[in-house]
């Protein structure tokens, strides 16, 4: 057998786990010098590889893992490694298709918290990820006439993620956190042991900031308008936007102090004028 069609056929059966269609590969390995059946040495190489799978789940997903306990997560991964063998050579980018499995297969689809925890924690990943920008501080608005504010338009840091989640996400993903950095007290603020609503909603924003994945939930009203100013509205139309949305209980004192907000937090990377 050529070296290609080897290493062709030693991956797909890494790939496919132990099984009766190992025996081709099988009959290709030397024997061991220490004893070992060619066999045995394959499961090795496959169990490793699979173990090495797992391990990133457990990496970019403990918060899931906690919500879950141990054994259904692991249940959960083995099923997600089953049905989805890796294609890409990076595999940095393998968990991200856990929350859309799980939003798609029966057996997890109405396990709204767990779907939301896996959204949220592939968010915090990819928000490290993210390419990198210079944010502007809210001195930056000096540039304009105040008659200028309303034709105001924001750019975003790359690594701005916005989520609706299940309610109680948050508060058991800062519950996880706090006993892993064995803060007890920090953990039972997080968690108060009531079962949310699993229908309500809660919403967040997710950023990089200071090399550092950083989030913090939003009231409505903010979360409406930031989703705008990242579309590109100007800031006078997220006003009215804002007031219609919420039969102008929205004063624009609020929507500025948003905006200095955003500044503070370092997700504005840029402002313009509507052209």
């Amino acid at each position: 057998m050529k070296l290609a069609a080897f290493q062709a056929l030693f991956q797909s059966r890494l790939l496919a786990g132990a099984g009766t269609d190992d025996a081709p590969l099988i009959a290709q390995l030397r024997e061991s010098g220490r004893g070992a059946g060619r066999d045995e040495l394959l499961h090795v190489y496959q169990s490793g590889y699979r173990l090495r799978l797992e391990g990133f789940f457990h990496e970019d997903h403990p918060g899931l893992r906690s919500l879950l306990g141990e054994e259904v997560f692991e249940a959960l991964i083995r099923e997600f490694i089953d049905a989805n063998p890796p294609r890409d050579r990076n595999a940095r980018w393998y968990t991200t298709g856990l929350p859309d499995y799980m939003a798609a297969a029966e057996r997890w689809r109405e396990e709204k918290r767990a779907v939301s925890m896996a959204l949220f924690e592939r968010a915090m990943v990819d928000a490290f990820d993210a390419p990198d920008a210079s944010s502007l501080t809210v001195q930056a608005l000096a540039a304009f006439a105040p008659e200028e504010s309303p034709g105001l338009v924001f750019a975003f840091h790359p690594s701005l993620h916005l989520l609706e989640l299940s309610a109680g996400t948050l508060a058991a993903y800062l519950a996880m956190d706090a006993e892993e950095g064995d803060g007890g007290d920090e953990a039972a603020a997080a968690d108060d042991g009531q079962a949310p609503d699993p229908d309500a909603l809660e919403t967040v924003a997710i950023w990089r900031c200071n090399e550092e994945t950083v989030f913090r939930e939003l009231e409505a009203d903010e979360y409406l308008a930031l989703n705008e100013a990242r579309a590109g509205h100007a800031f006078g139309d997220i006003c009215h936007m804002a007031a219609f949305q919420h039969a102008g209980e929205i004063e624009p004192q609020r929507l500025a102090q948003f905006l200095a907000s955003w500044f503070e937090d370092g997700l504005i990377t840029g402002v313009s004028l509507k052209a």
